[in-house]
Parts: C-alpha cells; sequence; structure tokens
C-alpha cells in the first residue's frame, strides 16, 4: 500500500493551471517544461509535509516516504491528499509573495508614481492570507479526527490521575 507523490502533483496542478507562468519555461520543450513543473512541485510537496506536520500531531508518520520511488510507504486518505495539495499551492503562491516584496524594495519613489501596482499587491496578499486561513481551518479540523474513520478523537478520561 503506498501513495505515489504524482497524485498529489495531479491535483496541485489542477489547483494552478490557469497559472501559465508555472508551466511556461524558455527554450525549452513541453515535455522539458512539464519535467521542470513537476520537478519543483516535489519541492512544494516535502514544504507541503513540513507545515502539516508543524500545525498538528497526524496519527500517521508523514516522512515515511521514498524519494527513490516517489512515493509515500502508506495510503494517504483523499483527505489528506487535498490538505497537501493545498498546503502546496500555499507554498508556491508565498514564493510569489517574497517577488513582490524584492519588487516593491527595488523600485524608487519615481518609479511607484509611474506604475502603481499597490491594488494588485493587495489582492494577491489578500488571496494569500485567505488561502492560509483555509489551510490553517482544514488542519485543524483534521487534527480533531481520526484519519481513517473522520470521526472526532474523545479524550479517554479514565486514564487521568485525580
Amino acid at each position: 500500500m503506498s501513495t505515489p507523490f504524482d497524485s498529489l502533483i495531479q491535483k496541485f496542478f489542477r489547483k494552478i493551471e490557469k497559472d501559465r507562468d508555472f508551466f511556461s519555461y524558455y527554450n525549452v520543450s513541453l515535455d522539458e517544461a512539464m519535467v521542470l513543473a513537476k520537478s519543483q512541485a516535489v519541492n512544494y510537496l516535502y514544504e507541503a509535509i513540513e507545515r502539516l506536520v508543524d500545525e498538528c500531531t497526524p496519527d500517521v508518520d508523514f516522512f515515511d516516504y521514498s524519494e527513490d520511488m516517489a512515493e509515500f510507504n502508506f495510503d494517504l486518505t483523499k483527505k489528506e491528499q487535498g490538505i497537501i495539495s493545498d498546503l502546496m499551492r500555499e507554498v508556491y503562491f508565498n514564493r510569489d509573495l517574497s517577488l513582490l516584496k524584492a519588487f516593491k524594495i527595488s523600485m524608487t519613489p519615481s518609479d511607484l508614481n509611474q506604475f502603481s501596482p499597490a491594488s494588485e499587491r493587495k489582492t494577491f496578499t489578500d488571496m494569500l492570507k485567505e488561502i492560509k486561513n483555509e489551510n490553517v481551518a482544514m488542519i485543524s479540523q483534521y487534527a480533531s479526527v481520526n484519519r481513517l474513520t473522520g470521526k472526532k478523537k474523545l479524550i479517554d478520561y479514565s486514564q487521568c490521575s485525580e
């Protein structure tokens, strides 16, 4: 039983399919561009796993994967695949946020008077904030239920000392 990285990568690609820049590379064939896009997506996958594990204590070890085989050594649930692919999307957009900050720093006040991308920046940062908030909520909900049954986790008070 295993889950290939490719299933998460394909989910991620569907979430950003309208962003042509991710799939466009200069002077490379379409096949080479897809190889580069998949390679970048794998890096986002690793960062998404780290984020998930940092935010909660999953019932399963998400670091139990084979880089050589490009697969998890267990079956991820559909919910887990959705959360990780959403976190991959967050990682991807976070990269663009860094570019926006660098762009803002490199512009002089006179440049900003001629070209003011403030509205686009605000729209982008608002979108990223919403993505992050949705991911925090999904992780919180995920952490409170059994990963296989979806039933709420309960505290066994009989194990507590008085």
